[in-house]
């Protein structure tokens, strides 16, 4: 049971930390950059695992994270260059980082548990066994600890710099006026989304470091346009996500990382259904009231017009015609002259309204 309860911790401060970097990412249109850290720190990870051989190292946090950073200044080079737009930058740049990593892994790290299957699906289910002992004392597994940290950096971080953040990254021209260096501003911030990408990487692999940076801000995001809220929003989905994936795991006897991820996926998909204001079901709605609106003013316009069947100019088909011609009379919009419609002083209004 013990065990248990650690994982489910280490799944949660995992979520939360990701969530907020994501949330980041998300609001300056960097998204698929956490897709590109988490394969491109693979390279520096496995050179200092390869130079140290103890994956308790500090220098694999280091030599990744830094792995992460030359991604994106070279995704920087290449979009600057014109020649090819932000996103295919970025898919060139860590495309061939991750390849590179993967060639380490197979020819360096062949007869090691630091695997490829490690590398995409991570070693969430056995991180409470490695557990950290300082002078004979049992701190505790050492995935939770250490990304107890990197959740401390986080919130510090985005706490401090909370204003020049906002300001950074919605109006960085601004934020240069003001003396704030975005530039400098942008580095620090990508610096800590990079070392979270990393402490993650071991506990949750690629793919649920992906799904819990994009998933979880993507739903706050339809729900919120504020910022201080949108990472509030996106931390409690992603606590949401952590806990319902694993016990989906649980019953379904497998490893948490794909429900985790899966459950993040199924909560987007019903925030993205039911959001109200920006849900796709109150979007249809929108337009179905829209579109509503528009037949009934282009009805109205054209009995105000007269004239001999004025109606058959008008490119609705004939039901739907009907339909609104109905709804005008209920509303008391439209009334039946001799031989032909006209507008009540009530659809005269509505009319003159509209076109205010």
């Amino acid at each position: 049971m013990w065990i248990e309860a650690w994982t489910l911790a280490i799944a949660v401060v995992t979520a939360v930390s990701c969530a907020l970097c994501g949330s980041l990412l998300l609001v300056a249109r960097k998204s698929m950059v956490s897709e590109g850290l988490s394969h491109a720190v693979l390279p520096g990870l496995v050179l200092a695992f390869v130079l140290t051989r103890d994956y308790n190292s500090p220098w694999l946090i280091l030599s990744a994270a830094a792995s992460g950073m030359i991604m994106v200044w070279l995704t920087q080079v290449v979009s600057r260059s014109g020649l090819v737009d932000d996103d295919a930058g970025l898919g060139i740049v860590f495309a061939g980082m991750f390849s590179l990593g993967i060639l380490l892994v197979s020819a360096k790290l062949r007869n090691t548990h630091f695997h490829a299957s490690c590398i995409i699906d991570g070693n969430l289910a056995l991180a409470a066994l490695d557990r950290l002992e300082v002078g004979g004392y049992d701190l505790g597994p050492r995935s939770w600890i250490v990304m107890s940290v990197v959740l401390l950096v986080v919130v510090v971080f985005v706490t401090i710099a909370y204003k020049e953040l906002k300001i950074g990254i919605f109006d960085p021209i601004l934020a240069g006026r003001f003396g704030l260096r975005p530039t400098l501003l942008q580095v620090c911030w990508l610096g800590v989304v990079s070392i979270t990408t990393v402490a993650a990487f071991d506990v949750a692999g690629s793919i649920l470091i992906v799904a819990l940076m994009i998933a979880p801000p993507a739903a706050a995001y339809l729900l919120t346009d504020r910022l201080n809220r949108l990472l509030i929003i996106a931390s409690i989905i992603a606590i949401l996500s952590s806990i319902g994936g694993f016990y989906l795991a649980i019953a379904l006897d497998v490893a948490p990382a794909g429900p985790i991820a899966s459950f993040a996926g199924m909560v987007f998909l019903f925030v993205f259904a039911f959001a109200p204001g920006r849900g796709f079901l109150a979007a249809w709605l929108r337009r179905s009231r829209q579109r509503t609106i528009t037949s009934e003013l282009l009805v109205l316009e054209f009995v105000s017009q007269g004239g001999e069947d004025p109606l058959d100019q008008i490119c609705i088909p004939h039901r739907e015609r009907i339909r609104i011609l109905k709804r005008l009379r209920q509303k008391g919009l439209i009334q039946a002259g001799v031989g032909e419609l006209t507008l009540t002083h009530e659809g005269k209004l509505r009319l003159e309204d509209a076109f205010r």
